[in-house]
């Protein structure tokens, strides 16, 4: 495998302008650049062929357990089998990194290395097995956040000591960030191009973007054997005047310059530290990694960042500005080959949202509402690749109808609670779940995945607003059911969902054990029983942060509990959950729910989100398929 060189591009139009002269007081410009040394490409990791065995023991490496060794899963940089350097290649550095100390050892942070690779050429199992590395280090950072936040939610949106700087600072602490020893000059391997973020922290965290606050991101001269700083990414919300976005074309303003929370310039830019590395990666034609910030009132921020993709520096120019004092402007065209802006998509779905609302059917929609009404949101279908609409052909229901509601005197009723108003800690419902902290955050998000979640029901004298019925209430996103090449039938959001949100409930016929002998999911072999029991225990990645957090209250006990003792039918009635499609690494788990008056052999299988899943992006979950 031939290693990439860092190398100055041969047309015209990739050539930047001479560089503007240093500002007054600083020394004189260093000698041309040396011929530059090559950034070793690492090969991808030496799977085996994928045999019913191998295949077994990937799985088994994706299913995550409540496993001490999870802090070391996390440690990319020290996991040799996967990122072994080729020892015949040059790295771009002018002396050996820091040596590694392991966490255990020593209280100080891991420092980054000086060792600067591409990371290309990943088969299926290498993506499987990074995209498995991502959302374990953004579970626990949204695990930490989630902690801190509930600590002292009076500072999580201050300006200091925010819930998402803490988590992200104690991961670093811990040697839990991703690529930390690695400058990763292009994509980052398992993360999608779509991906969003709430959080600037969570982008350091997975080495998306490993400057918290800077717009550019960079690797300083002294890393460099040439001399010259390189930026590898950027973060643009637009906030400059001189700002221009047409999507696949970025102008880019540099740093500096302006006040904070202002967008005209009361001074004028230097080349310097992040201009001056995108100068030179316009110079060598170093690909940069391009994430948009946009105002989100979904966020708890008010604001997400979304992964474009890579650009190239095409052109590097320093003059005056709309605001009159000279900035550093940067023209940036999106490489081909990738998939689509996670930009647009928000934009398409922003449109789509619009259209439907109007009730205007868009080409290629077989339906408007597949719920007819039943549903707070309506249910689209689109169909663009065939004719199929066998969706059309169910009886759409919102949830299962379980034995209670049909013979009272057969199951057990659990006691509600006789709270006239909000429910709180001395809650009899909230008792049961035996939470060190409440089972719904105050956004209506899931604390901690438990076998079981108890809330409030008909029993209860609580309103159906009460913070202990947030499945009760129904859908909070738009969802459509669409065709795909990949999954035949599948659902995606027309909405950003944040993690830890409820979805959606998997509703159908209840089938006694007795009557059925079930099958696996609705996906395998065309079969039209969910048995329950099926489902792998992904509640437990959700809100775990054991692997770097010890909660001096020691560990949390969950209530016992049996189990699911029922299938259901989706071959006559179903819902639009029944179309989301199977991944080993899913985002969104099953979590039973009982509610007070209800059986705890029949709990309902709710879909919660495991990661921000940004608009247009398919539903994936676990079926426990072999």
């Amino acid at each position: 495998m031939k290693p990439c060189e860092l190398r100055k591009p041969s047309t015209q139009l990739a050539s930047p302008p001479p560089p503007p002269p240093p500002p007054a007081g600083r020394p004189p410009a260093a000698a041309p650049p040396r011929p530059p040394s090559p950034i070793p490409t690492l090969p991808p990791p030496p799977f085996p062929a994928l045999t019913p065995s191998s295949a077994t023991l990937l799985r088994r490496e994706l299913e995550l357990k409540l496993d001490p060794s999870l802090a070391q899963c996390l440690l990319l940089s020290n996991d040799h089998h996967h990122l072994q350097p080729q020892p015949n290649h040059l790295s771009l550095s002018a002396a050996p990194g820091p040596k590694s100390e392991s966490p255990s050892s020593t209280k100080k942070r891991p420092r980054a290395t000086k060792e600067m690779v591409r990371i290309t050429n990943l088969s299926l199992p290498d993506h499987l097995h990074f995209r498995s590395l991502v959302r374990r280090a953004r579970l626990t950072f949204e695990a930490l956040r989630g902690i801190y936040h509930r600590q002292d939610p009076s500072t999580a949106g201050g300006a200091r000591n925010r819930a998402d700087l803490r988590a992200s600072s104690h991961m670093l602490s811990a040697g839990l960030w991703l690529h930390r020893e690695l400058r990763v000059v292009g994509a980052i391997p398992g993360v999608l191009v779509g991906d969003a973020f709430f959080y600037r922290a969570e982008l350091c965290v997975i080495g998306l973007h490993s400057a918290p606050q800077a717009g550019i991101c960079f690797i300083p001269a002294s890393l460099v054997s040439e001399g010259h700083p390189v930026a590898t990414s950027i973060v643009s919300s637009g906030g400059y005047l001189d700002d221009e976005d047409s999507g696949d074309v970025l102008v880019y303003t540099g740093s500096g310059g302006r006040q904070r929370n202002r967008i005209d310039h009361h001074a004028s830019q230097t080349l310097e530290r992040g201009n001056l590395a995108l100068h030179y990666s316009c110079h060598y034609g170093v690909e940069v990694r391009v994430i948009r910030g946009h105002a989100c009132d979904a966020s708890p921020n008010r604001k997400v960042y979304v992964y474009d993709g890579l650009y190239r520096v095409v052109s590097s120019t320093y003059g005056p500005g709309k605001s009159g004092h000279d900035v550093c402007k940067f023209k940036l065209v999106r490489l081909p080959g990738q998939d689509d802006l996670g930009s647009k998509s928000w934009h398409d779905a922003r449109e789509l949202k619009d259209t439907l609302d109007c009730k205007i059917r868009p080409p290629r929609y077989i339906s408007l509402d597949i719920a007819k009404g039943k549903e707070p949101f309506r249910v689209p279908v689109c169909n663009k690749l065939d004719d199929d609409r066998s969706p059309l052909l169910y009886e759409y229901i919102t949830c299962p109808e379980f034995p209670l509601a049909q013979s009272p005197g057969l199951v057990k009723r659990q006691r509600g609670c006789h709270c006239s108003e909000a429910c709180g800690s001395r809650c009899g419902c909230e008792r049961k779940n035996k939470a060190q902290a409440p089972v719904y955050n105050l956004d209506g998000t899931l604390v901690r995945g438990r076998p079981v979640v108890y809330e409030c029901g008909g029993l209860c004298g609580c309103t159906m607003s009460c913070p202990n019925r947030v499945t009760q209430q129904g859908m909070k996103h738009r969802l459509e059911v669409f065709r795909s090449r990949e999954t035949g039938w599948g659902v995606r959001t027309l909405d950003v969902i944040q993690p830890g949100a409820f979805v959606c409930e998997f509703a159908g016929d209840v089938l006694s054990l007795d009557g059925h002998s079930g099958d696996v999911s609705p996906m395998e072999n065309g079969s039209s029983v969910i048995d329950p029991s099926k489902f792998p225990e992904r509640w437990m990645e959700w809100g775990d942060a054991s692997a770097c957090h010890q909660d001096d209250k020691g560990p949390l006990l969950f209530p016992p509990f049996a189990g699911a003792c029922y299938r259901l039918d989706v071959s006559r009635r179903r819902n639009v959950a029944c179309y989301i499609s199977h991944s080993c690494t899913p985002n969104v788990f099953i979590q039973f729910v009982v509610r007070c008056n209800e059986d705890e052999s029949h709990p309902h299988m709710m879909v919660f989100a495991m990661e921000t899943i940004p608009p247009m992006r398919e539903l994936s979950i676990d079926y426990g398929l072999v």
